[in-house]
């Protein structure tokens, strides 16, 4: 959404705010040093108490006891402030006399004191302009993200309260008064901003839900402030109040975060709570803390305070506002690179330790240089390899595990606008965007078309048609991908950012893959559909089949010909050649006991090769299926398994009343084959065989405790078994389950639904 005229003046209205009251408190720190110099009042004088700065009043011969005479040129006496204040916070000049009565002049100046000059002027600068880029940033390049006013006024009134810091620690008054206000204002809107973010998010807000009313809190800060200023004798309580507000706004909104977190485990949440309230944590446990309860904090405030420079840097780093989830790869990435880079440091210092005898700072230097010389090359190889080879390190494999789900997904359709629509979802979901559709753009109408809310209008046709297979480029509001180009039509895929994201290398690789995995699966599929079309209009014109099914057809039956004459050269032609041996030799036999026992022998044999053919040809076309019935024929064929198997076999048959009368010998087929693969490859001392009725349809169920099998090698290996059991389940649109592992068994389960057309050409059904 655009900023409208009135936001838009609201925020330079408020940004001009900041310029003006930034340059103001760090020009207060510019022109007074600050030196802090505790006092007491002893005998009318005002001696020194307490020194913060130690080793520079060491170096200018001023020590505890010393008495303060001017500050600044104003003699001490007349200093009112001190009655209720005892310090000398700031100043330029002071005049000093020692206990033997010498009295000398000291200059002050920010080189004087470093530590002051970095803390309370340097740094703050320093932050005062990083602020502004970010927030410059956000408005201009984020104003389309959700909360990003919220974030900037939050940044605004962390900046104003620690660069304020400077000039409220010198007494400045208007220093006073925006320190106060931003310190109470930065916590009450960060816990808006949570508020909101949490509603966003789909988080149920744990806390009061009217919350505008603690907008009165840093107005009671500045009013404190004033009271301070008329009542000097409310200078130590209005601080206490102050930081007894902040502590309280600042265990709220940790009990908030962390409440939330515990409850719905969201990484949004955790990153959060890292980027923006643990910054917080050492000013407030380290100084507000101790402040309030003893007096006397642990940590000084501009030290403490220095870790909320973490808060816009992590904004950046992080691109906080951009997708919160995006943490977890940057993180992650430099969590590998910086365990090889550690290791491997620790690894080459100890032997330079060993082998050079290095002094401890040559140590530290070279082992410095050799950590960020090792973090480096790892993040240069990293995009050297995307470039060069289109390589690139996962820690987790997430995206070629989503890849392999969406390919498996993308199998599973036979219409291209099937593909199409399926394409527009998955990266949806994968990237977390809303904006992505598909451009069609036909070269005889020079029409563009396009799905979902993007206008294909909005894009240069032109500037992206020379586009390759699997191309990505960046061009204006949007990523312009290529999917698809045949004689007619050029297709792409279009994701708007609106300068609200960016993919990173990962997430492109994956979307490229993906496309030249669709672009594969739109040229299979037209073939399909082309195919399929062609059948089923010669069903609904009752013409002839074409020529090339008839072949397929013919190949298909002289295919099971030859099969079906090498299964019988096999077996019983094998057994038939070997009795005729037998006769012949029989032939010549005088003894007639020896003829007459062989000839039994030979009778028995026949028998035997009579019942075999018998079985065989009730496998073919078994009889009692069409004389007594399904339940007749699978008793029959259960008894027969039965007789030649090791195992114990315990079957249930239900009578089915089936409209297609192909699917009683398509269950026959199936039992057949799965009693088939019992005998031969279980070695199971159960099997548990049941046909039960559906509501619509039947379902068959096969257990055994054999050793099982690894399945992928079962479909890899064609094993004719399980193959024509999932192809005759598929020919009538059924499902297949099957669990195994090796050593523990097989499971199959198969459900088929009556009523359903076999011999229909269409594929939409499946």
């Amino acid at each position: 959404m655009e900023l409208t005229n009135s936001k838009r003046k609201s925020f330079w209205l408020i940004l001009c705010t900041y310029i003006i009251l930034g340059l103001y408190v760090l020009s207060i720190s510019y022109l007074t040093p600050f030196i802090d110099i505790h006092l007491k009042e002893h005998k009318g004088s005002w001696e020194i108490a307490e020194l913060t700065y130690v080793e520079w009043a060491s170096q200018r011969n001023i020590s505890v006891g010393d008495v303060i005479l001017e500050i600044d040129g104003v003699p001490v006496q007349e200093v009112k402030r001190l009655e209720y204040d005892p310090s000398i916070r700031g100043g330029k000049q002071l005049v000093i006399q020692k206990n033997n009565g010498q009295v000398f002049e000291v200059h002050v100046s920010h080189v004087d004191i470093p530590r002051q000059l970095y803390m309370q002027l340097v740094i703050p600068s320093i932050y005062f302009v990083l602020t502004l880029c970010v927030t410059l940033y956000l408005s201009r390049r984020k104003k389309t993200i959700p909360l990003v006013n919220l974030m900037i006024a939050f940044i605004f009134s962390v900046s104003l309260a620690y660069i304020s810091s400077g000039a409220s620690a010198r007494g400045n008054h208007l220093g006073f008064l925006v320190n106060s206000a931003c310190l109470i204002l930065s916590l009450v809107l960060l816990l808006h901003f949570l508020k909101n973010y949490f509603r966003y998010l789909g988080v149920k807000w744990v806390f009061v839900e009217n919350i505008k009313f603690l907008y009165v809190l840093p107005v009671v800060g500045i009013v404190l402030r004033l009271i301070r200023f008329i009542q000097p004798k409310f200078t130590s309580i209005d601080s206490l109040l102050i930081l007894s507000i902040f502590f309280l706004l600042l265990i709220t909104i940790l009990w908030v975060v962390l409440r939330s977190y515990f409850l719905y485990k969201l990484p949004q949440i955790k990153l959060l709570f890292i980027g923006l309230v643990v910054p917080f944590l050492p000013f407030l446990f380290l100084f507000v803390l101790p402040k309030v309860l003893i007096g006397q904090p642990f940590l000084n405030a501009d030290i403490g305070a220095l870790f909320l420079l973490l808060i816009p840097f992590n904004l950046m780093l992080h691109q906080l506002t951009e997708r919160l989830f995006d943490i977890v790869y940057h993180i992650t990435r430099l969590q590998y690179y910086f365990t090889i880079s550690f290791f491997s440091t620790c690894w080459l210092a100890i032997g330079l330790f060993l082998l050079l005898h290095l002094s401890s700072f040559e140590l530290f230097v070279s082992t410095l240089f050799i950590f960020v010389s090792i973090f480096l090359v790892l993040y240069i190889k990293e995009k050297l390899d995307y470039r060069e080879r289109k390589v690139l390190f996962s820690s987790k494999g997430n995206h070629i595990h989503k890849l392999y789900q969406t390919i498996d997904k993308l199998g599973d359709v036979h219409r291209v606008e099937q593909i199409l629509s399926h394409l527009v979802n998955e990266v949806a979901n994968h990237l977390e965007v809303k904006a992505v559709s598909v451009i069609t753009y036909e070269f005889e109408t020079k029409e563009v078309k396009s799905t979902g809310d993007l206008v294909g209008s909005s894009i240069d046709i032109k500037s992206i048609l020379s586009l390759n297979p699997g191309e990505i480029i960046k061009k204006g509001d949007f990523y312009i991908a290529f999917i698809h180009q045949d004689l007619n039509t050029k297709r792409w895929l279009a994701i708007g950012h609106y300068h609200m994201i960016r993919l990173k290398a990962e997430e492109l690789l994956w979307l490229e893959l993906l496309l030249t995995y669709t672009n594969t699966f739109i040229e299979s599929t037209k073939v399909i559909e082309e195919l399929m079309d062609e059948l089923q209009t010669l069903q609904q014109s009752g013409l002839k089949e074409p020529i090339w099914l008839k072949k397929l057809l013919w190949l298909r039956v002289d295919d099971e010909k030859f099969k079906f004459a090498q299964e019988i050269h096999d077996t019983f032609l094998q057994e038939y050649l070997h009795t005729a041996r037998q006769i012949n030799l029989l032939m010549t036999e005088e003894n007639q006991e020896v003829t007459q026992a062989k000839l039994t022998i030979l009778h028995e044999q026949m028998i035997h090769s009579i019942d075999n053919l018998r079985a065989y040809c009730e496998t073919l076309k078994p009889p009692l299926l069409t004389s007594l019935g399904l339940n007749a024929a699978l008793e029959r064929l259960a008894e027969r398994t039965t007789e030649r198997a090791n195992f114990v076999l315990n079957t249930s048959f239900d009578r089915l009343y089936l409209e297609d009368e192909q699917l009683t010998l398509i269950i026959y087929r199936i039992v057949q084959e799965l009693l088939n693969n019992a005998v031969k490859h279980s070695q199971a001392s159960i099997v548990d065989l049941e046909l039960y009725e559906l509501d619509n349809g039947f379902g068959i169920m096969y257990q055994d405790n054999g050793v099982g099998c690894n399945l992928d090698g079962i479909w890899n290996s064609n094993s004719l078994g399980l193959q024509g059991i999932r192809e005759r389940v598929e020919a009538f649109y059924g499902n297949l389950l099957i669990e195994t592992e090796p050593e523990k068994g097989m499971y199959i389960k198969i459900d088929i639904m009556d009523g359903r057309d076999a011999d229909d050409f269409s594929i939409n059904n499946r």
